[in-house]
């Protein structure tokens, strides 16, 4: 694992197909040590919806980063291939907007040259204690 720096710590990975998204999503629950676990949970959604995507409709193989930021406590994943498109059916494209808007604060797609990038980042909180009340969570839809 990687070192914290500035207050993040940063992994990459190579993304050879959907063999290694069991690998993605073990280092996102591994930066996420202490944090509430429906966040974890979302987290770990998030990088493997970010992740088939890149699987099915890119060039592999792809970059994948996640840095986890605790001075903002939050998880950022990018996801890097060349020749990366989205899916063209309206189901497939709408699953996958359904699961980044419900559970990423905020998500994107950036493109350097031949490379497109699908991004996302989910803000987590550190777990309650057992004396405390859990806060509910916004309904989704």
């Amino acid at each position: 694992m990687g070192a914290p720096a500035h207050g993040e710590r940063i992994e990459r990975l190579t993304l050879s197909g959907l063999q290694d998204l069991g690998k993605v999503r073990d280092v996102a629950r591994v930066l996420l040590p202490g944090c509430a676990e429906d966040d974890v949970i979302d987290s770990v959604l998030v990088a493997d919806e970010l992740c088939t995507l890149a699987c099915e409709y890119g060039n592999l193989p792809a970059g994948v980063c996640l840095i986890r930021s605790f001075d903002r406590p939050s998880l950022r994943v990018a996801v890097s291939a060349p020749h990366l498109s989205l899916p063209c059916s309206p189901s497939a494209s709408r699953t996958s907007r359904s699961v980044l808007e419900s559970c990423a604060t905020d998500w994107g797609i950036g493109n350097e040259g031949e490379r497109m990038t699908l991004w996302a980042h989910v803000r987590v909180r550190l777990a309650e204690t057992e004396d405390a009340f859990p806060v509910p969570r916004a309904p989704v839809g």
